[in-house]
């Protein structure tokens, strides 16, 4: 019986080879060196979800290609170092009487009776397609991948999906390690099989998502929810309207809201957008996705991007397909529901949010209740926590509404086990540069419409280097709420919300300080960093190649995360790869190469450097209390630092907790006298010589956080001697600092974004009522005596002619608030 089985195999295997040459699957992890030195020189198991000959011969010809152990061995026999075998475990498994798959029992049991053995075993998830499958789908009926079709089913199956096949390899399994933690070869035999089964369902889902549901389904089931129920009630109340006319308010708006999935239309999305990146893009890369896979078949996952262009949008979700991995429901703004852009990113999945819920108590509940929905049904869900793009390569203070959405759904059902993933996007040049230039200097932003989608067609003209998409990591939600609130279940249980606030804030800080962990520091990035940190945006080329050295070697003796991704390439290449994309001109010389920035280019290389700015920005602090004196004493200067951290951590979300600081501070003195940048004499910290090498780049790295201390500082004296008599309205307040230190920028000729970045005042404002030097009541600030000395400490680590423009600016009697809060009062 045995050797006919086998001549029914090499008879499939030959009515199969042409079919087999046009099936070209994608291999996922793309990277395999490291799975081949696992598997070297040892028995290879390979373990197939399903009893298949076309997957087993799949499985065999990549083997082949791959250089990967080649299944050689009879069914039944175990394998050998030369030859590995292949074991078919359906989902559904036949048990034999002791309850135990008998192929496994087998193979177990002849390993149990040799020692050392090594065996690997080795899961193979194969997928025909990347359908999750829809009760309705008659298509899916007849090509659609499964688990026990026929054999003309699964040639047609072969023969339409070949090219969208997908070959998963796992992490193997140490059969030795295995069988010392259970002897007993029938009760491994079970554990293992049970093991396999959940690794290849949550593989599945993983890869392909959950079932999907028909969009209209998806509504109805949303306006069932007793949520939605309960305000239609209220709007009936309140409007004064029939019960009928609310649902036809409700239905309306989940039909705004849900997103219409669609397998064939993420497909087509897959091919254009690979031709657009081919075109406009030297490669998209992406970091950490092996982490993600593990995450990915452990928990539901919410992605937390970044946000800095309309593209990242599509650059995730691509980036997630071509890793093998489902992409998500994505929270757009309704202002991208426009034609025919609209339809496309709902079948892609998108579903629509709008601006604000002020007022719009239906609206709420349904769009709650959508995504509850959603969540559920456990398909991945991705928003962008900052709410809207970056104008200046900082990451913007997260928007908390759609987290505690998040978060009290699963509250409501903590058996599921979910993980927030924090996702870096960070591009080489930005596709949005020109019009964010533009916004910045005071134009309008552009609605989005069709006619700005065609504009779109003049990026082709361009390239734009690589985006970046690095993904940080997970924040396990129970386990970072076990952190936040120990006793999170009990009250949540009890109906006690008070603590949910404070835990979300947390949660956003952390995923914000999370992504930051992640940053990519890409050329543009660097060079950035230190050509404006030149006074005139201007450097000798030797100079400039010198400084990107040391920037490196600090960064490599000291990094900022595990996650951080720093340049591989030497100085020179560096410069070249920043140069294609950033507009860098070269001025020839006598003595050598200069190399400047003038005009938009300028002010585009601000928001690459503020993209990576929070990577050195405790170097720059250090490198600033030497920028105007010889000398300083260390335990002075590891003092003054840690006194200023939390304002910087609040800003750029810098991820070591302030008890750390005094740690940090003083590993990077250390590493920073090693290498020259600092020379230490007793107790006290010396600049290197004037002139030296090591003297520029110390210099150059305390520019660094120029323009935000100066920030700090305009804040800090304008309300020390503008705002100290009596408590002021915080608009008020807000506004003026913004109009005061605009005003210096337009004087000074400062042309960094930050200057008119309304958001990043709000910052400093909020960071100094955390630290009580000013006092919050209502809507009024007022002024803590502390303030006065903080406001000195800034000023100490600005130079004399800032120093005294400044100090002329806010002791301008004409430009008082109170003169002018006076002046309005009597034009009105």
């Amino acid at each position: 019986m045995k050797w006919l089985r086998r001549l029914a195999f090499v008879f499939v295997r030959v009515l199969l080879r042409p079919v087999l040459w046009a099936v070209k699957p994608q291999v996922i992890p793309e990277n395999l060196d490291a799975l081949r030195e696992t598997l070297q020189g040892k028995p290879v198991c390979y373990v197939l979800r399903q009893h298949s000959w076309s997957d087993r011969l799949v499985l065999e010809r990549l083997c082949r290609q791959l250089d990967l152990p080649v299944v050689n061995t009879p069914s039944g026999d175990l394998p050998t170092a030369d030859s590995a075998a292949c074991l078919y475990l359906p989902v559904i498994a036949e048990l034999d009487e002791q309850r135990s798959p008998q192929q496994l029992v087998q193979v177990i049991a002849g390993a149990a009776g040799q020692h050392d053995v090594g065996i690997q075993i080795l899961p193979v998830s194969i997928f025909w397609g990347r359908d999750p499958g829809s009760e309705t789908s008659i298509l899916k009926l007849l090509v659609g991948d499964a688990e026990f079709a026929g054999g003309l089913r699964k040639l047609l199956i072969m023969l339409v999906q070949g090219r969208s096949a997908l070959v998963n390899f796992a992490e193997p399994i140490d059969f030795d390690s295995f069988l010392k933690r259970q002897p007993n070869h029938l009760r491994a035999a079970e554990l293992l099989h049970r093991g396999l089964s959940f690794h290849f369902l949550r593989q599945k889902t993983a890869t392909l998502g959950p079932s999907l549901l028909s969009r209209q389904h998806m509504i109805n089931v949303t306006l069932r929810r007793p949520l939605v129920q309960q305000a239609l009630q209220e709007e009936v109340q309140d409007q004064n309207i029939s019960r009928d006319e609310a649902y036809k308010r409700a239905r309306k708006m989940a039909n705004e809201v849900a997103a219409n999935f669609d397998p064939r239309m993420i497909r087509f999305l897959d091919i254009v957008l690979s031709w657009v990146f081919r075109k406009i893009f030297s490669g998209v890369k992406a970091y950490n996705v092996d982490r993600l896979r593990s995450v990915a078949n452990k928990y539901h996952v919410i992605y937390m991007p970044s946000h800095r262009s309309h593209l990242d949008y599509l650059l995730i979700s691509w980036t997630l397909y071509y890793q093998g991995l489902v992409p998500p429901h994505i929270a757009a703004g309704v202002n991208l529901n426009f034609w025919p852009a609209g339809g496309l990113l709902r079948r892609g999945g998108a579903f629509y949010i709008r601006r604000s819920f002020a007022g719009q108590q239906l609206y709420s509940a349904v769009f709650r209740a959508y995504l509850d929905v959603l969540l559920g049904r456990g398909y991945p869900v991705e928003f962008f926590p900052e709410g809207g793009r970056s104008r200046t390569g900082r990451l913007l203070p997260a928007k908390r509404g759609m987290l505690s959405m998040v978060v009290e759904s699963f509250l409501a059902q903590p058996s599921r086990a979910a993980a927030l993933v924090p996702v870096y996007v960070g591009y080489d040049k930005l596709v949005e540069g020109g019009s964010y230039a533009k916004e910045l200097r005071g134009a309008g932003k552009k609605k989005e419409s069709a006619g700005e989608l065609l504009k779109a067609r003049k990026i082709f003209k361009s390239s734009y280097g690589s985006p970046h998409v690095a993904f940080g990591e997970p924040i396990i939600l129970s386990e970072a709420l076990n952190r936040l609130e120990p006793q999170w279940r009990n009250r949540w249980q009890a109906g006690d919300k008070t603590w949910l606030p404070l835990a979300i804030e947390r949660l956003s800080r952390l995923n914000m300080e999370r992504v930051n962990q992640a940053a990519i520091v890409n050329p543009i990035g660097l060079v950035s960093a230190i050509l404006l940190s030149s006074p005139q945006r201007a450097m000798a080329e030797t100079e400039l190649l010198e400084q990107i050295e040391r920037f490196l070697t600090l960064m490599r003796r000291v990094p900022y995360s595990q996650d951080i991704v720093l340049p591989e390439q030497s100085a020179a290449e560096i410069f070249e790869a920043a140069a294609r994309t950033a507009g860098l001109s070269r001025i020839e010389h006598a003595w050598g190469p200069i190399i400047t920035v003038t005009g938009n280019e300028a002010v585009m290389l601000t928001y690459y450097r503020n993209s990576v700015m929070h990577v050195l920005a405790l170097p720059s602090l250090i490198a600033r209390f030497l920028r105007h004196s010889n000398s300083i004493d260390e335990e002075a200067l590891v003092q003054r630092c840690v006194g200023l951290y939390p304002f910087l951590k609040r800003e750029l979300f810098l991820h070591w907790p302030i008890r750390d600081a005094e740690e940090r501070v003083r590993e990077l003195i250390e590493a920073m006298v090693e290498l020259g940048l600092l020379n230490r004499s007793g107790s006290k910290l010396y600049r290197p010589d004037i002139g030296s090498s090591e003297y520029s780049a110390l210099i150059g790295l305390g520019r660094l956080l120029r323009e935000t201390l100066e920030r700090y500082t305009m804040c800090s004296l304008l309300l020390v001697y503008q705002l100290s008599e009596r408590p002021t309205e915080r608009s008020a307040i807000e506004q003026h600092i913004i109009f005061m230190v605009q005003r210096l920028a337009i004087l000074t000729g400062r042309e960094a974004p930050e200057y008119f970045d309304k958001t990043l005042f709000r910052i400093y404002i909020d960071a100094l009522v955390d630290q009580g030097l000013l006092e919050e009541e209502g809507t009024l600030l007022s002024v803590n005596p502390r303030l006065q000395e903080l406001a000195e400490q800034w000023v100490w680590l600005l130079g004399p002619a800032v120093q005294q423009g400044m100090q002329h600016l806010v002791r301008d009697p004409r430009l008082s608030l109170q003169k002018l809060e006076d002046g309005e009062s009597q034009e009105q």
